[in-house]
């Protein structure tokens, strides 16, 4: 069996009956677990980010509701991207920066009258 993790701060969930009630929370950061970001349904782009076509829409998806269809998925935490990773991906989008700075001119150059 596959183990789930929190949606918010990947703690493994052995404890936690399934189904999650309601008012089930991840025992390491308290989020709510009965909710949008760790159901197998949630998908983002589509109509109420829900795969589900009858489920009620949902705003919140961080915070717990009643709906009858949730069903867990083990793969719902994504681990933070690291600032290498970031800054690579930053790079590529803007054209990469320059290492250094440029050199502030001198007052003397920013204020000399021609």
């Amino acid at each position: 069996m596959t183990v789930l993790q929190c949606w918010k701060c990947g703690e493994a969930l052995h404890d936690e009956p399934v189904p999650f009630a309601r008012a089930a929370q991840c025992p390491a950061c308290r989020a709510d677990l009965h909710v949008c970001k760790l159901c197998e349904f949630y998908a983002t782009g589509i109509a109420n980010d829900c795969r589900e076509p009858i489920a009620e829409r949902v705003v919140n998806k961080e915070r717990a509701n009643f709906c009858g269809y949730f069903k867990p998925r083990p793969n719902a935490w994504q681990a933070p991207a690291t600032t290498d990773v970031t800054r690579r991906a930053l790079d590529a989008l803007f054209g990469g920066v320059a290492d250094t700075p440029p050199a502030p001119a001198a007052l003397e150059d920013l204020f000399r009258k021609s």
